[in-house]
C-alpha cells in the first residue's frame, strides 16, 4: 500500500505542475530594422514578343495583268516614292498585241482613205465612207488598248510607303506585294 499511495503522490505532483499557469512575461521590446539606401543604377527590362505592325495605309499591289516577273526594282524595307516603278511583269505578249493592233490600224487607215478617195468620186456611198471609218475607230481603239495593257506591265508605287515582304522574285507568276 505504500508504493500504491507513493505512486498516486508522484502522479498528483506531476499533475499539478503541468496545471501550472505559463510564465507569461510581456516582451515590450521593439524589434531592430535595418535601415539601407537603395542602389540607383540603370537597368534595361527587355521582352520579346510575337506580333505584327501594319501601316495605317497596308495594302496589297496587285498587277492588272497576268505574266512573270521579269524585273524587281524594290527591296523588303525600302522607302519608296509614289510613282517610283516597283515590278515589271514580261512584256512580250503585250508588246506582240500591240503590234498586231498597230498593224490592223494602218490596214484599216488605208482602207479609209481608199474609200475616202472613191467617195469623193461618188463611186461608192457615203454609207461606205461611214463603214470604214467606223473600222478605223475600232481598230485605233484596239490600239489604244494594247498600249493601256502594255502600261499595265509596269508596276509603280500608288503612294510613297515602305515596302513590306515580298511575295514574288524575278520569273515568278505574278501575284500581289505587300507595301
Amino acid at each position: 500500500m505504500i508504493n500504491k499511495t507513493r505512486v498516486l503522490l508522484s502522479l498528483i505532483a506531476i499533475l499539478l505542475t503541468a496545471c501550472q499557469p505559463a510564465d507569461t512575461e510581456s516582451h515590450d521590446e521593439k524589434p531592430k530594422l535595418e535601415a539601407t539606401t537603395p542602389i540607383r543604377e540603370d537597368t534595361a527590362v527587355t521582352k520579346e514578343y510575337v506580333c505584327q505592325i501594319h501601316a495605317f495605309r497596308h495594302i496589297e499591289v496587285r498587277a492588272l495583268e497576268r505574266g512573270y516577273v521579269q524585273n524587281i526594282f524594290v527591296d523588303e524595307g525600302q522607302l519608296i516614292r509614289q510613282g517610283q516603278p516597283m515590278f515589271k511583269i514580261m512584256p512580250n505578249i503585250y508588246q506582240a498585241e500591240l503590234l498586231k493592233a498597230q498593224a490592223e490600224a494602218n490596214n484599216m487607215n488605208i482602207e479609209y482613205l481608199n474609200t475616202k478617195g472613191l467617195a469623193d468620186q461618188k463611186i461608192v456611198s457615203p454609207n461606205e465612207l461611214a463603214l470604214a471609218k467606223a473600222k478605223l475607230d475600232k481598230a485605233n481603239a484596239e490600239v489604244k488598248l494594247a498600249e493601256t495593257h502594255l502600261g499595265f506591265t509596269n508596276i509603280n508605287a500608288p503612294f510613297e510607303g515602305i515596302m513590306d515582304h515580298l511575295n514574288v522574285r524575278n520569273g515568278s507568276w505574278s501575284k500581289t506585294a505587300r507595301y
